[in-house]
């Protein structure tokens, strides 16, 4: 897999891929723009709401990395 934006909510996303993270934020705001001024940026949260890092390998792709944006 590529890319999935697995969770978007109003101030958070998180995206499970292989891309690179311009990549991701790029693509992340093509198909799910914000709808507010401010894009989606990488997150500084240095977490997860579950308490995994930002960013951290994902458990059901090899390859892939979950990541945090905010916007």
């Amino acid at each position: 897999m590529e890319f999935e934006a697995y969770s978007v909510g109003l101030c958070y996303a998180s995206v499970c891929t292989c891309l690179k993270p311009e990549e991701a934020t790029v693509r992340l705001n093509t198909e799910h723009p914000t709808g507010v001024r401010s894009q989606w940026a990488p997150s500084s949260d240095a977490t997860f709401r579950s308490g995994e890092a930002n960013p951290h390998p994902c458990p059901d792709h090899p390859g892939n990395f979950h990541y945090l944006f905010s916007c």
